[in-house]
């Protein structure tokens, strides 16, 4: 009898701890999700303006080439300006709507573009990502530098676009790099973010 009574107290004791465990964990664990896409979409809000001096990476299946360049975005539009290499030093690119202006100050040349639908659909800019960011089927996952967006571009014609990663300092909340992949999860273009500040 003194035994099944130990019993009995042990399997409560063994249940409530179970308990509070599941609580604390799962329960809790699940407010701790909606707190960090919280977090999430409010560090995607600041970003809407800004500029930032970046390195672009642009892979293809031969070779790898390398840019500088300076962005700058408020709102719908934004401004491109190469820095290097030298051959495309200056070169600048505006979006302003719909309407794309390339101008080309060594060639001496500018080119505008009415109706125009982007091939990278503006990929190189936060404002594009936080777009599809809204958009599209997300998932935010972290380590311990570092607060991941990944984003699934789905009913996309570009197949070199299909997938946008997002890697945003944990302390800082402030955007790392962008990675484009195409549909098979290649790298296909990656943005450094040097220098960026809101506006």
């Amino acid at each position: 009898m003194y035994f099944k009574k130990i019993m009995f107290i042990f399997v409560l004791i063994c249940i409530t701890l179970f308990m509070i465990f599941y609580y604390i964990f799962c329960i809790s664990g699940n407010n701790i999700n909606i707190n960090q896409d919280e977090i999430v979409e409010d560090i995607l809000k600041k970003y809407s303006n800004y500029e930032a001096d970046i390195d672009v990476i642009v892979r293809s299946n031969k070779k790898e080439n390398n840019y500088s360049m300076f962005q700058l975005v408020e709102g719908k539009n934004s401004k491109l300006i190469v820095n290097s290499p030298e051959n495309i030093k200056d070169m600048t690119i505006e979006l302003n709507d719909s309407i794309l202006k390339v101008k080309n100050v060594k060639l001496d040349m500018e080119k505008i573009y009415n109706n125009y639908k982007s091939v990278l659909n503006n990929s190189l800019f936060l404002n594009s990502f936080i777009e599809d960011y809204y958009n599209n089927e997300s998932k935010v996952y972290e380590n311990e530098e570092e607060i991941i967006i990944e984003v699934n571009i789905k009913n996309n014609s570009n197949t070199y676009v299909s997938f946008k990663e997002l890697h945003l300092d944990k302390n800082k909340k402030s955007p790392k790099e962008l990675i484009i992949k195409d549909n098979t999860k290649k790298n296909n273009i990656r943005i450094i973010y040097n220098n960026i500040k809101i506006k």
